[in-house]
């Protein structure tokens, strides 16, 4: 992500990278975790919302 992204665009950015992740069950490893911690500097109590892959069921 490009260092010129405003502080909101770049928080938005990492929660919806952790929700994917957390959405598809996927791991993290130790350089994507220091890149994810990186990038939440200054973000605050962010909100991940997710629904786990495959939860859905048709109607």
């Amino acid at each position: 992500m490009a260092s010129h992204c405003s502080p909101d665009a770049r928080c938005t950015y990492t929660t919806h990278w952790v929700a994917t992740k957390l959405r598809w069950g996927l791991a993290v490893d130790k350089a994507e975790r220091q890149a994810l911690r990186e990038l939440a500097v200054g973000c605050g109590q962010e909100t991940v919302e997710y629904e786990p892959a495959g939860s859905h069921r048709p109607v």
